[in-house]
This record gives C-alpha cells, structure tokens and sequence, in this order.
C-alpha cells in the first residue's frame, strides 16, 4: 500500500469493494495513473499492488483489451460510473476478470477500480488452452499483444507458421474430416504454454507470440504430427519463420511499423511473403528491405500507380448519400511483390513515404471532386503524416489552391501508424477543421489511441470500428460497447458512422441505437464517383 494516499476515506474504499464484490482494489487519477493498489496483487501478477503505483492502469490489463479498457474509463467519466466487464488480465495466463469503476468526487477527483473473478466463464474473443496458452480470434488484438510486446521490451519471439497447401488439401474432403482436421489444429495452438499467444492471421497461416524458439518447435512438431496422421494432412506441410521482437536500436515507432508491415505480407503472401520482407534480418532487416525497394514506391507513388474507388457512407433515416470515401487500389507491386492495399499502404508507413502517399491520394480525391459536383469525398491521413509540420504546410496549400471544391473534402485520421506528436497532429487537425474540412477518427474501438485521439482533438466525426458492428446483433456487450462510443461521441460534439454494414438487421440496429451515418456493402460496393465527368 502507498503511505502518501490518505486522502481517500477508508470507508469509501470498503465500499467500492462491496460494489463490486473484488478481489483487487486500485485508486486511479481520471487519466489513468494509479495511485492505490491493494488486494490479491501477488497472487493475480506475482508481485504486490505497489509495484503498479505511478504507473497507468492499463498494465493491469492485456494489450488485447486495452482499447475496451480506454472506451471503459471515458465512460466513467461520463456516467460516473461503470457496472461489470469482462476483461483479460495482463498476468500469465490472460485471465478473465470482472472490472468495475465509480468516479469519486474530489477534489482530487479520483476513479476508484475494482477487479473481481467472473462468476462464470463466458465464450470471449480467445480460448484458454489447457496448459493456459491463448489464441486470438482477432488477428488485430494478436497485432496490438505483439507490438505491446515490442514497445515494453518483453523478450518474445514471433513465429510464422503456415500450413503449405492447406486450400488444395480441403478440395473435395468431406465436411467431417475437414472439421476434425480444423479441430486438431485449433487444438494444438491451445496447447501453447503459459503466456504464449497465437492467431490464425489468414487460412492455414497463423502468428505465435512465444518467449523462446523451443516453444514454436513444440507446437511445430504437433502439427506436423497431427497432418501425418490425417489424409489431407499429408498432402500438406509446414513451414515456419521466426523473428525476434526487439527494436534492434531503432525508434519503437520504426520497429512497430516494420512488424505492422511483416505480419500483413505473411497473412497477405505466406511465408514467401514474409521472407521477401526481409524477415531474415529481424525487424531491421524488413526496415533495411524497404528502403532497398523504396525508390520504385516512390516512383510508384508520384506517377500515381494506384486507382480511387469510392464507396457511400449514407444517412441511415432515408439512405440518402452523405459523402463517398475515396479507398486506395494499387495497380501495380513493388520490385516483384504483389501488394494489396493494406500492404502498400504499410509499406509506404514503413519505410518513411506515407506522406508522399496521402498527398498523392488528396491530388486524386480532388480532382475527383472538380469533376463530380455537388458530391463530397473523405480521404484517410496517416498519423504519420498528421503530425508532420512539412505536410501540414503542403496540405493546407493545396486545400488553398482548391477554392471551393476543398470544402466538399472530409478526412479521416487512420490508425495504422500511431500519432506519437500528439500537439503536431492537433495543430493539424485545428487547421483542417478551420479551413472548413471536417475531421474523423478511423476504425474508433480497435485501438486504445483512438481513445486518446477523441480526448486530445477536436473532430467531427467518428467512425466505429466494423467488428463492433457485425457482432452487435448477437452479442448484448458488443451493443454495450456502441451505446458508450455513441455516448462519448456526443460529450465531444461529434457524429457516429457505422462501418461494414452489410444487413439490414445491422443497419436498423445502428439507427436505433442513435447513429445516424453508416456505410458498407448493404448500400453501396466501392466505384466510381457518381456524376463523374470522364
């Protein structure tokens, strides 16, 4: 316990246990620092509750929650309060725990945290194996454990493991020899140690976060057993790459976008991608690769080698267009590599073009927009590039050059590299918005930072994340989750669009739940822009 809290009533701290019947009690500050740990610290973590003071509350909880965690507490903050939630625990075995929060008047104002066992263990987005591995269903949480990792200096080590022919052995395997085969496999990722983490990241390619390569060997040598002792096993193989996650002397920002970079090109092309990354060299192998390759991405970006489509994001009261966002299609690879979107947007991010990118798609989007009157088009900024003062200064001036057709224009701040100039990129966002283009925040729920984008900028807009949508209709937490982004949204003054609608149970959901704006295939594909002149 810290001696120096005594500000904060024994008797309120007895309360907020019986609140929420725990077995952890922590005192925070409202942003997180905490200042009061007691309880079961060194049964839960293996040392005692004032190892945390000082520090952010989020270390409690595992990466993979930390954006649930960051909606959680803005909630507090709003409601006063906040009633249980199923999060997982940043200790070995990612235990599932009850959190509970009240805000505390002050002053100081204080967030008084409560962290309790569940009463019953409820299916979650990852499954405990027997020996207390975990795997991810969401290969996004498997990406933030894996750069948590990264940035904390853990010792951990990456594995890429693909199974090598795993769609041409499925063809004409009857469904129940595939599912065995499907349930095996699944298995043998469960079987993972304690605090090793997995995730299929494409079909028949799945990354493993372990602490050492004789972990990967294990799980390797299973699968490679349970494929022998299958028919459509032996058709296959497995292969494996393996990388250490570790800055190598780079920035943490740097490293976290070369392994961003890796993990898209093996889900994206295999093993094979992964090596034509220049995994072989670690992380800074893959940066030392790009820069290899990244005058031909520069020649590709400045003779614009990629096409616009966009795709409609509609009022959900009569489904009348708002605007169109204009979605990046490259038309060629880079020295042999075949990249998608993703990967060339990744790419660029990696090796320090992304700047020369989002101005290159804004050339594009707005020349779409002199040619389509009376429509408006919203473009995705890197926060790599919203908080470079060269590229506020080349923005603004074509947004100048523009006239009129800038203020058909919207942007979105993208979450694929993290804004780490955080005053960079609100002055940014101030000017955008001063100069009549509104501002969103992209993919809102899928990391903590955006979170932290809401508190620091001012915006317009926020985008929720498509995950959060498609599981609303089945599951009461996820629709939790939207009422309290909805809520925070509008503290701030800002308006909701639900992405990756694709039913219309999903869109009346949404429009009873007070958003007003959605956008997926249920009302429009991505093409061209209507009324185009040619």
């Amino acid at each position: 316990m810290n001696p120096e809290v005594g500000a904060a009533p024994v008797r309120n701290r007895f309360l907020a246990f019986a609140f929420a019947g725990a077995d952890l009690l922590v005192e925070a500050s409202p942003d997180g620092v905490v200042g009061f740990a007691a309880g079961a610290f060194r049964a839960r973590f293996g040392v005692d509750g004032d190892h945390f003071i000082a520090g952010p509350i989020s270390a409690l909880i595992a990466p993979a929650d930390h954006a649930t965690l960051a909606m959680a507490l803005s909630t507090v903050a709003l409601r006063g309060r906040l009633t249980p939630l199923m999060l997982r625990l940043n200790d070995a075995g990612q235990s599932r725990a009850a959190v509970a929060a009240m805000l505390m008047p002050g002053p100081p104002a204080r967030l008084c945290v409560t962290i309790g066992p569940l009463p019953i263990l409820p299916a979650g987005p990852a499954g405990e194996g027997p020996q207390g591995g975990v795997r991810c269903d969401d290969p996004r949480a498997f990406l933030r454990e894996a750069e948590a990792a990264l940035r904390g200096g853990a010792a951990r080590v990456l594995g890429l493991v693909e199974l090598r022919g795993w769609e041409a052995a499925q063809a004409g395997l009857p469904a129940g020899e595939g599912q065995a085969l499907r349930a095996g496999i699944d298995e043998a990722l469960e079987r993972l140690p304690v605090g090793a983490r997995a995730s299929e990241l494409a079909t028949g390619r799945y990354g493993v976060l372990a602490a050492g390569e004789g972990e990967l060997g294990a799980l390797v040598e299973r699968l490679e057993g349970l494929l022998r002792a299958s028919p459509a096993g032996r058709r296959m193989r497995v292969s494996q790459t393996q990388v250490k996650v570790e800055a190598g002397g780079m920035r943490p920002g740097q490293a976290a976008r070369a392994l961003r970079y890796a993990l898209a090109r093996f889900a994206e092309a295999g093993a094979d991608g992964a090596a034509a990354s220049g995994m072989a060299g670690g992380l800074a192998g893959i940066v030392a690769e790009g820069q290899r390759r990244a005058l031909e991405m520069r020649t590709s970006i400045a003779e614009h080698r990629f096409r616009l489509r966009f795709q409609p994001v509609v009022q959900l009261d009569d489904r009348r267009p708002h605007h169109y966002e204009a979605l990046l299609r490259p038309d060629t690879g880079i020295e042999g590599l075949a990249l998608g979107t993703q990967d060339y947007v990744l790419f660029a991010e990696a090796v320090g073009l992304s700047e020369e990118l989002d101005l290159a798609v804004l050339d594009e989007a707005l020349a779409a927009l002199a040619g389509s009157p009376e429509v408006r088009v919203a473009v995705n900024v890197s926060g790599l590039s919203m908080q470079s003062a060269g590229f506020r200064g080349r923005l603004l001036a074509r947004l100048d050059a523009a006239g009129p057709v800038a203020r058909r224009l919207l942007v979105e701040l993208t979450e694929t590299a993290e804004v780490e100039d955080m005053e960079g990129a609100a002055d940014s966002i101030a000017r955008l918005r001063a100069a009549g283009v509104p501002v969103c925040i992209d993919d809102f729920g899928a990391g903590a930072a955006a979170f932290r984008y809401l508190r620091a900028f001012g915006v317009d807009f926020v985008k929720i994340d498509g995950s959060y949508v498609r599981a609303a209709t089945g599951s009461g937490r996820e629709r939790g989750f939207i009422a309290s982004m909805v809520d925070l949204a509008g503290a701030v003054g800002a308006r909701i669009i639900a992405e990756m609608i694709e039913t219309e149970e999903q869109a009346m959901l949404m429009s009873r739940m007070g958003v007003p704006f959605g956008q997926g295939w249920l009302f429009g594909r991505p093409g061209r822009l209507p009324g185009a002149l040619r």
